[in-house]
């Protein structure tokens, strides 16, 4: 009996502090108001406002200033108990993370100077309107908040391993995770809940997609989290919206979605079903959950009430407020967190045989795949639908509403909610070969796999949110066919009698890698009355002959369309393959003595990458309707040839 226990603790933190004196408005003479009186940054006062000048480069102030320190402790425990042709063991982790992070907000201002017909005040020039301090939009926000992000988690696991024979082992085991989600100590976050959306309380919008005054609840829908902020935590909530906090109430989940409880099965097998013992049989169920990443929640900070914001139109920067107040329009974009989001799960399943075979050399084919559930996107649920798009292209463009007018809900853009809705499923024959002694040693591997998904990555946001379906297909990372071979060869001393020529190859050794696999998909769009989307397939080889295929042109135009206006696209996802990679790497090594006992040396290299130049073209461009679709217009990595010469001593 073993019994391990564990105390680690880590910190890191991701710094972007401003330097030297070229952020300050005193360097530039800087001297008028800000609207909030409340100074600058969380860190410092002082700072410039990002300022643009249309036409000129931007300048850039301290709000991209980032602290984020991050603590992160874990207490683990084990025990190990041997028994008869049983080894078992059981195990707990606690985990406990905090991090602070501010969110980044224009609070030294924004300035945009355009000498455009918006700017009552314009002299015509946008540098001229500069230099007199005639801006076309003044923006700034009354604080940089501060997100005091924390999580707690509970793990532990129960595993058996059985040697039933003294050629079949099996395994099984059990764990549990109670995963709870990223909160803040102070409860200062918001999210947009569509069952909180309440269509009576629905702000008015204008054609032009104007929110118009008075007319309703522009926070409808938005819910902070907890119980509220603690009496403790209120001298932290600087440049709080008092108006903003009375009209969006409290009540979700602190970190807006459930903790939950899971349990991950694992099962595995080792068979020598033959008496020389070179032959394994190998294979296994696993079931593997993945804690959604922190970057889901951590924009969920830069709405109200947790800071105030202001914009003013066409006025003069030495008294910004004297502006016109800008036309409130809906809330720009904002992220979204699904109150019944599920933690992503993994179930793995493989089967393989290993053979020993002559000369040294392993063999290994093996069937791995996997299905993922619960997978995070990130659609915009507030995305116009198709049919009303539809509707919308019959009105003339005078009288066409403003997309901000149709939204189902008004008051906002884009509303892009994490959903834990996609799905995947992974198929791959898996085959390994290697020779590991000797002055030739080798290794292959190739692998031939398809993935497909609705959904490549927790950030995607698909042509069709309101169909998961529509976008299912292979995934943006998928790679059919992959071939790779490593090799290393030392050469010979025994082959050569001529003493010159033995002591000028002794120590040379080479190894390289060759890679081969094949493109990536891609899907093919075009543009129509009512906006670019995915086009229509018409029929027979989507790709070029291979004597025509080039950087010219890669698809075949002839199999592709615009789709009519009444539907969507019927192409499917990734039904179209980019160009592959092919890369030899190689590198060339010699050891040199300097003196007679070997303790000072020199080593030769030389390192090549891509040696033989092969063009390696880019992503084609996929607009059917753009003059250069199917080109390629880049390629990469080009050779590359390094040397080096180390001394040891």
């Amino acid at each position: 009996m073993v019994n391990e226990a564990k105390i680690n603790a880590s910190w890191n933190g991701q710094r972007i502090p401003m330097v030297g004196d070229d952020w300050t408005r005193s360097k530039y003479g800087f001297v008028f108001p800000q609207v909030f009186k409340n100074g600058s940054g969380w860190y410092k006062a002082d700072g410039m406002p990002n300022i643009d000048v249309n036409g000129f480069s931007n300048l850039r102030g301290p709000n991209a200033a980032l602290m984020s320190p991050t603590t992160d402790i874990q207490l683990m425990d084990s025990l190990t108990y041997i028994w008869g042709k049983h080894t078992s063991k059981v195990g707990l982790t606690y985990i406990r993370n905090r991090k602070d992070q501010n969110v980044r907000s224009e609070y030294d201002g924004y300035i945009n100077y355009s000498a455009d017909s918006g700017n009552r005040n314009n002299s015509g020039n946008s540098v001229a309107d500069a230099l007199m301090g005639n801006f076309r939009t003044y923006r700034e926000a009354s604080a940089d908040p501060i997100g005091f992000f924390r999580f707690s988690s509970w793990e532990g696991f129960v595993t058996d391993s059985w040697k039933l024979t003294r050629k079949l082992s099996i395994e099984l085991g059990l764990r549990w995770q109670h995963n709870r989600p990223t909160y803040t100590q102070a409860n200062n976050i918001t999210n947009f809940i569509p069952s909180a959306y309440d269509p009576k309380r629905a702000v008015s919008v204008t054609n032009a997609g104007i929110i118009v005054p008075n007319s309703g609840n522009q926070f409808n829908g938005l819910v902070r989290a907890g119980d509220g902020v603690p009496e403790s935590e209120m001298g932290r909530m600087v440049g709080l919206d008092a108006a903003a906090l009375k009209l969006i109430p409290a009540g979700a989940e602190r970190g807006f979605y459930d903790p939950q409880l899971l349990f991950a099965p694992r099962f595995s097998f080792a068979w020598a079903p033959f008496r020389n013992n070179k032959t394994a049989m190998r294979g296994g169920f696993g079931m593997f959950y993945d804690k959604p990443e922190g970057n889901i929640i951590f924009p969920m900070l830069n709405y109200a009430p947790w800071l105030q914001s202001v914009s003013y139109d066409s006025g003069n920067i030495s008294n910004p407020s004297g502006g016109t107040a800008s036309a409130l329009s809906p809330l720009g974009s904002i992220d979204a967190i699904d109150p019944n989001l599920r933690t992503p799960y993994t179930m793995s399943w493989s089967y393989g045989i290993q053979q020993e075979l002559p000369k040294g050399i392993f063999f290994e084919t093996s069937y791995v795949a996997n299905v993922g559930r619960h997978l995070i996107r990130q659609p915009d649920i507030n995305q116009i639908p198709f049919s009303t798009l539809v509707q919308l292209r019959t009105i003339p463009t005078a009288q066409r509403p403003a997309d901000n007018a149709v939204r189902p809900y008004l008051g906002y853009s884009n509303i892009r909610q994490r959903l834990s809705d996609s799905t995947s499923n992974y198929h791959s024959l898996q085959t390994y070969a290697a020779r590991r002694k000797g002055r030739l040693m080798l290794t292959t591997s190739y692998t031939f796999s398809k993935v497909l998904t609705d959904s490549s990555g927790n950030g995607d946001n698909p042509e069709n949110p309101y169909n998961r379906h529509y976008n299912y297909g292979p995934a943006s990372f998928d790679r059919n066919h992959i071939l790779v071979i490593t090799y290393t060869y030392q050469i010979p001393m025994k082959r050569f009698k001529n003493e010159v020529l033995k002591r000028s190859l002794m120590g040379w050794e080479f190894s390289g890698i060759t890679r081969n696999q094949t493109g990536a998909p891609f899907t093919i769009s075009a543009n129509t009355s009512i906006g670019g989307r995915r086009a229509d397939y018409l029929g027979g080889d989507v790709l070029l002959p291979a004597d025509q295929r080039g950087a010219n042109a890669w698809f075949n135009p002839a199999a592709f369309g615009p789709a009519p206006n009444e539907r969507l696209g019927n192409e499917g996802v990734g039904i179209a393959r980019g160009p592959g990679l092919y890369l030899w790497d190689f590198s060339l090594r010699k050891w040199i003595s300097i003196t007679k006992d070997g303790r000072h040396k020199l080593q030769f290299q030389a390192d090549g990458f891509n040696i033989m130049n092969h063009v390696n073209l880019r992503g084609p461009n996929t607009n059917r309707s753009d003059v250069n679709f199917s080109t390629i217009s880049s390629s990469g990595p080009s050779r590359n040839i390094q040397f080096a010469l180390k001394y040891n001593f």
